[in-house]
């Protein structure tokens, strides 16, 4: 079994007397790396190019010879192949997508204490289908620690009650390097919107366990009214500020097209999130709400661009020159049903636009006089008839309002 090479010490003789215990050197052979150009593991890991090398160096003690010359050897060979394993796992590490890292678990006690620091700002807990899970606040708190904030997929957001439910089965992607997976992945349900926005919401409350601490500076005393992003590194109340906009803007979408109209404008903010916090150096907070007000009106109601067009009141004009074909009817073809019926008040002729009917669609007669400013009589009515507008109008119908006759009438 190869052994683990220790860390590098604070000086050459504490780095190589450190690696002599561990491995079981001779003196002599300490003796050898402390005279050697070598300064620490890193040296070390890239001083030998094969076995064949190390064996030639520890050779270089004439005093070693035979069975202890061997094992000396042997010894300095597992240092070399340990120390180049850890060299390579360190590199792994930063050469490996940098998920695996940011998805491991924080510490218990690290964990707990962001969970309680929450809970002292703002005395709120929240069910377990709504909480998130222990990962996605690890990856939360991983990601505004480093300044390596992503677009995270609201899809793959998981909550405490997943968590405890679900089994996980760990999955190695590098040296030393492992993954946590779920070993039954629910069924995937019909995406929609209400669940978008739980998803989101717990993304949003993750963000903001994860960042419950003061900023630097902060002020001992909260004023009330205070911006709360100089105060906390991710605000509550700005997150939530954020999730309601969004809620309350994806109702005036149509049915049919909101849950992508509100992953389009969730992403497209979000990534801007990303863009100014990776480069700057505010807190989250501040740059989530500094973006709410350059990127408001992109969550305005959306213009429609179908407009209807009001049907014609009557059919297209004929051009000059042009006369409708004339129909004629024949009495011996027309059944009893299909006779024509005589005119009558209830059912009067349409008249041309902006002429002065004689009467209402209902058969009651219009004063005439009235209609042209003449009649003396006041009131509603008098002999010749009622006193409403007779200018008939686009439709084919009278005004027939009070008030104002046809020479007045200014309807259309």
């Amino acid at each position: 079994m190869v052994l683990e090479a220790p860390v590098d010490k604070s000086s050459k003789e504490e780095t190589f007397t450190a690696l002599t215990a561990n491995f079981g050197f001779h003196d002599k052979v300490r003796d050898l790396f402390l005279k050697s150009p070598m300064e620490n593991f890193e040296d070390f890991r890239y001083y030998f190019a094969d076995e064949k090398e190390i064996d030639i160096f520890v050779a270089a003690d004439e005093t070693l010879k035979g069975p202890e010359q061997r094992i000396q050897i042997a010894r300095v060979r597992r240092a070399w192949a340990a120390v180049r394993q850890n060299g390579l796992r360190k590199e792994n590490r930063n050469t490996v997508s940098s998920v695996a890292e940011l998805d491991d678990l924080l510490e218990e006690g690290t964990l707990r204490e962001v969970k309680v620091q929450f809970w002292k700002r703002y005395k709120a807990k929240y069910p377990v289908e709504v909480s998130p899970s222990d990962q996605l606040l690890s990856r939360c708190y991983r990601e505004m620690d480093k300044r390596l904030l992503t677009v995270y997929n609201i899809w793959k957001v998981k909550t405490l009650l997943h968590q405890v439910t679900t089994t996980r089965k760990r999955k190695q992607v590098g040296t030393d390097l492992y993954t946590f997976e779920d070993e039954t992945e629910d069924a995937a349900g019909a995406h929609g919107v209400e669940k978008y926005l739980a998803m989101l919401h717990t993304y949003l409350l993750a963000l903001s366990i994860a960042g419950s601490s003061k900023v630097q500076g902060a002020p001992e005393e909260e004023a009330f009214g205070s911006d709360s992003t100089k105060l906390v590194k991710v605000p509550w109340d700005v997150l939530q500020s954020y999730y309601f906009r969004a809620s309350r803007a994806v109702m005036t979408v149509p049915e049919a097209s909101r849950l992508a109209w509100l992953e389009g404008r969730d992403i497209a903010e979000r990534a801007t999130w990303v863009s100014q916090f990776r480069e700057g150096d505010e807190p989250l907070g501040q740059v989530v709400q500094s973006v709410m007000e350059k990127r408001g009106a992109h969550w305005d109601a959306p213009i429609q661009n179908m407009i209807m067009r009001p049907k014609p009141a009557f059919p297209p004009q004929q051009p000059q020159g042009q006369q409708q074909p004339r129909i004629v009817h024949d009495p011996k073809r027309q059944t009893q049903g299909q006779q024509r019926k005589p005119f009558s008040p209830s059912s009067p002729m349409k008249t041309k636009p902006g002429a002065t009917a004689d009467a209402l669609r209902d058969g009651k007669t219009l004063c005439p006089d009235f209609n042209s400013g003449k009649c003396s009589t006041k009131g509603p009515s008098c002999d010749k008839g009622l006193h409403k507008c007779a200018k008939v109008l686009r439709g084919g119908r009278p005004c027939g309002m009070n008030y104002h006759g046809a020479h007045n009438c200014r309807n259309p």
